[in-house]
This record gives C-alpha cells, structure tokens and sequence, in this order.
C-alpha cells in the first residue's frame, strides 16, 4: 500500500514522501496516528500543491533577506562604538549585541537583534572586531566593528 507521510519516520521514510508499506502497517499505526494519509490522486495533487506552495514561500524569504543584505551593504560601510576603557585598553563593561543593534539603528538601517552574530561572545577590548550579520541561512555578511575610547 501507498501512503504519503505526515511526519519523518526513522528507517522509513520523510515528511512528504510516498512510501510502500504493508497494508496492516498503514491501517492500524500510520493512519491512526496520523503518520500518513493513503497516497490517492487526489492526496497526491494536494501534496504537490502544498510543496510548491511552500517553495514560492522559501523563494520568497530568501529574495528578501537578499535584498535587505545588499541594502545594508550600501548602507552601513563601518560601524564605530564609542566606550569607556581602562589605559590597557579594556573597557568598563562589554559591547554586546544590543550596543551594535541601537548603533545600526542611529545610523538609519533596519535589523533584528538576532541577526547579529559575535563569533567571540561579547567585546571587551578596544580595536577592531569582527562580526557576523545573519540575514538567512545562506547570507551571512561579516563586517569589522571599531571600538574607540572617548
């Protein structure tokens, strides 16, 4: 019997995938459980439909994540954060991810505190450092962040 699964299942097969199983395996666990539907036409076509829906939807996010990227390319050139520091150079207290954010914010572009990536946890040194903008899973943007003592 032919059954379209609703979830992953281990040595089986994925979400979504058409699968061969016995008939008494698909009525009495998959079906009832909600595992998977029985793989007619007309599941079929919904799934189809469903997946290519989903598809536009990625196509979607990923044009948009490109485009704030190349925005904040043009946008943002070099990030300068001004903080107290001791003679050594060590500052009193730590640059984090929401110093960075409220500076991107005053130079006028528009980010998600959870797009910034510090790679080494917060700074705490003056110089230069570098951090990660994640704006989707395949753009990530590494610019270099200045840290000057006024």
């Amino acid at each position: 019997m032919q059954v379209i699964l609703l979830d992953q299942i281990i040595g089986l097969g994925k979400k979504s995938e058409i699968v061969n199983v016995k008939s008494g395996y698909a009525r009495n666990f998959l079906i009832p459980k909600n595992k998977g539907i029985p793989a007619t036409k007309e599941n079929i076509n919904l799934l189809k439909k469903q997946i290519t829906k989903l598809k536009l939807e990625l196509l979607n996010i990923f044009n948009k994540a490109t485009s704030r990227s190349k925005n904040f390319i043009k946008i943002i050139d070099k990030i300068i954060i001004k903080s107290r520091s001791s003679k050594e150079g060590k500052l009193f207290g730590s640059i984090g991810r929401n110093n960075i954010f409220k500076e991107i914010k005053n130079m006028g572009y528009d980010i998600l505190k959870k797009e910034i990536i510090l790679p080494k946890g917060a700074l705490k040194i003056l110089g230069n450092h570098e951090v990660y903008f994640k704006f989707h899973e395949k753009i990530i943007i590494k610019k270099n962040i200045q840290i000057i003592n006024f």
